[in-house]
């Protein structure tokens, strides 16, 4: 709820700009959604609270449904927008984008193992915390996926609007301040998890895979210590041979406590747990959709 609040002061002083407030709350329990009705009221803008249970990419689709204007802009409750943030966006359409994505920053610098967002020019992920969307536009190519776990409905809706040939910009002042935060194991465990939905985003977009894979079908370089490692592994397995799990000291550096970089056990931790959840995650959801993303 607090962060909650402090979301909404930051977009009612937004600047130069006449805008409707659409807020969507999921299911919170701490009070944020008897806070939401209750701000309405006194508003100094028109302000919708609705409540839509389920995925992410359902809340964003209600929101979707509900908004009225051209331009929908999103935010989320854990990021503060800055003054001019809606105005810099607006003007990201000049070239007649359909959307426009903003740059945000993490609200202090992050350690290892915190969470938070940096986006310093254009991801081609459309991550929704700072987004902007000719409202029509995304209405047309059905808005966001519904069935996608966290880090995957709003790539579904970005390459929903590139694949239907309209141009995507970018609007580098349009700010948002990033919360950051310090997740247990089990959140790494979840969100790694979560890339089980890679393989699906490349099956519908494969056009994506250029931009967004390295090689071409890799999540990210770091993969090749993981397989490597893996590979160590089986080998010294089924050879009784020691010398194969060589292959998995990359890996075992990136793993290892660190006190003088301020890597913990806890974070070491973090890091085997991340690794293993998403090289599974990728692993299950190749085999489902029959597409390779490592």
């Amino acid at each position: 709820k607090d962060l909650m609040a402090r979301c909404l002061d930051a977009i009612d002083a937004q600047e130069g700009v006449d805008f409707d407030l659409l807020v969507v709350d999921n299911g919170s329990t701490d009070g944020t959604f008897e806070y939401l009705v209750d701000r309405a009221t006194s508003a100094p803008r028109p302000m919708t609270v609705i409540q839509q249970l389920g995925s992410l990419g359902r809340v964003r689709k209600a929101a979707l449904q509900h908004a009225q204007g051209d331009v929908i802009a999103f935010t989320d409750s854990d990021c503060v927008p800055s003054p001019g943030w809606l105005r810099a966006g607006l003007a990201g359409f000049a070239a007649g984008e359909a959307v426009v994505q903003g740059r945000t920053v993490p609200a202090r610098q992050a350690g290892s193992f915190e969470a938070t967002i940096n986006i310093s020019s254009f991801s081609h992920r459309y991550e929704t915390c700072n987004i902007f969307y000719d409202r029509a536009a995304l209405a047309e190519v059905g808005g966001f996926g519904e069935d996608m776990p966290q880090i995957g409905e709003d790539m579904v809706a970005g390459w929903r609007i590139r694949r239907s040939g309209r141009s995507a910009g970018w609007a580098g002042d349009a700010v948002v301040t990033h919360d950051v935060t310090y997740p247990p194991i089990r959140w790494w465990v979840k969100r790694g998890w979560r890339y089980e939905c890679w393989p699906r985003l490349m099956r519908e977009f494969p056009e994506a895979r250029t931009t967004m894979l390295y090689r071409g079908f890799l999540l990210n370089r770091r993969q090749i210590a993981v397989m490597a490692a893996l590979a160590g592994i089986g080998v010294a397995a089924a050879t009784l041979d020691a010398r194969p799990l060589a292959a998995a000291a990359p890996l075992l550096c990136r793993w290892r406590p660190m006190p003088s970089r301020g890597r913990t056990i806890r974070n070491s931790a973090c890091a085997l747990a991340f690794d293993a959840a998403t090289f599974s995650g990728l692993v299950r959801g190749s085999i489902m959709t029959r597409t390779i993303v490592l």
